[in-house]
């Protein structure tokens, strides 16, 4: 999932674990304990959270699960909506993939083939039954061609979602409904076998009826009071300063069927103007969670609850657009090689962040199955070999005629990081310069063509190796989560590897695919890894969960008595 910040969302898995059905949406509700949590602290029911932490910058985009494709929107997402399956990840070496709205889920032999049971009794917070046709009706909404979002392309892994999404078909063809026997059965567009826990990302959770994508309508639908089926509903409708959620009384239970009677009556999640702010707000007692500012984590540390501690599988990185003529193409490939060896993550990450990240050397962190350690050339800050690379580049002729834009969402952190990047290039001789762009259509633009080296991130929306590999940059992503890298060999190996059910074969040949991307091609440039950036109010609250997906598990955050 896009990230929505430096500062700080989706875990520290054992390399080669499968997932184990138990007889998230993109992400657990369950995660690890927070830093200077108390677990035997005495907890009250009910009361009301203040949020300062989510939104830092803007207002979401979206929060219609089949549009959102940031972090920010997802807390709020998660807390209205449940999907299929979720992943329990309470303990994170040994993340589960769990029935939530489906009782059970079963694949045939060769993972082509998937049947979901549907529990009975589950309801929309407005009292309208779900069944297996709720969740047809839904993907097919989803995958309407002129509303699909930039996670559309997920429906290719389902048969008939290729030609449903380019105009071709009118339906899905692989997905069937029997409401009378309770099933969902899919049926996939080649094996598949982590499917089960993709079926429970947002893209795929249920829509009530009055859910529209009329254009006429659709704005004021969103701006409206959006019906879901998770622990918590919406209030009021939503304001570009706040987004107030209260307890939904007919949610039966998380996916352990738990349905933490202690639970807050009502979250109000303010939108901040940068992390600064939201800080400042918690200090002034004005909100109870806040974002931590990279120069205030030792503050945090002595004075706050924070979620410094966790573990997030999520990187930190910026992107090249292989279309752009500046940047992109074989003739290029020296100068994006120079770049990514003349940038000092070390330097950022003690600067900015004052070491509490991970500097990275790859795009898929450590802890996702099949991770690979170092598996990035050019990633160590080389200063003679990034002028060597320059000066070869020059001298086969090219020359850059302006700055080269470093492109971020203005207003989230990111400005220090790339004062540095800019900084470390004119080191080589390669000038560059800032390009802010506002913070709530940032990830929009960059879908439709404006990167050229642009800063992103991506927090898992479940623990495979293929959602960093394929949802950023196969080609089927491209303008969605991919920005501009296309590559027949790098296609090839994921479809292969997305395909392949043994588990090191698989992690091979994902391997073999970032090879490509980070050292054949040299199109992404990794920075670090993410921890944890939330600070609360200790005194107040007592229970205080960050998965490390990124997500606040909101239905079990409590009170202190």
């Amino acid at each position: 999932m896009t990230a929505r910040r430096p500062v700080l969302k989706l875990l520290a898995l054992l390399a080669g674990l499968s997932l184990v059905a138990a007889a998230c949406g993109g992400g657990g509700d369950d995660g690890d304990a927070t830093a200077a949590q108390d677990d035997t602290a005495e907890t009250q029911p009910g009361g009301e959270l203040i949020d300062g932490g989510t939104f830092v910058g803007d207002p979401p985009e979206n929060i219609d699960p089949a549009l959102n494709s940031t972090l920010d929107a997802y807390q709020v997402v998660n807390a209205l909506y449940d999907g299929l399956t979720d992943i329990d990840s309470s303990d994170p070496d040994k993340p589960v993939v769990k029935p939530h709205v489906a009782e059970s889920f079963e694949p045939n032999d060769d993972a082509t083939v998937w049947t979901f049971k549907i529990r009975d009794g589950m309801k929309f917070s407005n009292g309208e039954e779900i069944k297996p046709t709720t969740f047809q009706k839904s993907w097919e909404r989803a995958s309407q061609p002129d509303f699909a979002g930039d996670y559309s392309y997920l429906f290719n892994f389902i048969k008939g979602g290729k030609e449903k999404l380019a105009g071709d078909a009118d339906t899905l063809e692989g997905v069937a409904a029997d409401d009378a026997a309770m099933t969902l059965t899919v049926t996939l567009a080649a094996p598949y076998s982590n499917f089960d826990a993709v079926a429970g990302f947002q893209l795929f959770m249920p829509m009530p009826s009055e859910a529209t994508t009329d254009p006429a309508k659709f704005a004021a639908y969103q701006n409206g009071i959006m019906v879901g089926n998770g622990p918590y509903k919406m209030e009021k409708p939503r304001t570009d300063q706040e987004i107030s959620l209260v307890k939904n009384e007919t949610w039966t239970g998380d996916f352990n069927q738990e349905t933490w009677d202690d639970r807050l009556d009502k979250i109000r999640f303010l939108v901040n103007a940068d992390p600064d702010t939201s800080y400042n707000a918690l200090g002034a007692g004005e909100v109870d969670t806040a974002t931590i500012p990279p120069a205030r984590v030792t503050d945090a540390e002595a004075n706050w609850g924070n979620t410094l501690d966790v573990e997030i599988l999520g990187s930190y990185h910026y992107v090249i657009n292989g279309r752009n003529p500046i940047v992109g193409g074989e003739k290029n490939r020296l100068l994006r090689q120079a770049i990514s060896q003349a940038i000092d993550r070390d330097e950022i990450n003690e600067a900015v962040y004052n070491g509490s990240r991970t500097t990275s050397t790859g795009i898929t962190p450590a802890g996702i199955p099949g991770f690979k350690e170092g598996i990035c050339q050019y990633c160590k800050y080389d200063l003679e070999a990034a002028k060597k690379a320059f000066a070869d580049w020059q001298a086969a002729g090219n020359k850059l005629t302006a700055p080269i834009p470093i492109q971020f969402n203005a207003d989230a952190g990111h400005e220090p990081v790339v004062q540095i990047f800019i900084d470390n290039l004119k080191e080589v001789g390669i000038p560059a310069v800032q390009q802010p762009f506002p913070s709530e259509t940032y990830f929009s633009q960059l879908a439709e063509g404006a990167c050229v080296i642009c800063r992103t991130g991506w927090f898992a929306d479940y623990p495979t190796y293929d959602n960093f590999m394929y949802d950023l940059f196969h080609s089927d992503s491209l303008d969605g989560n991919n920005y501009g890298f296309v590559n027949k060999e790098f296609d090839a190996l994921v479809d292969k590897a997305k395909a392949t059910v043994d588990k090191e074969e698989q992690a091979k040949l994902f391997q073999q695919a970032e090879d490509i991307l980070l050292n054949k091609e040299i199109m992404a440039i990794p920075i670090n890894w993410y921890k944890g950036d939330y600070a609360y109010n200790k005194d107040k609250i007592a229970r205080f969960t960050q998965s490390n997906f990124g997500l606040i598990a909101w239905e079990q955050v409590a009170l202190a008595a």
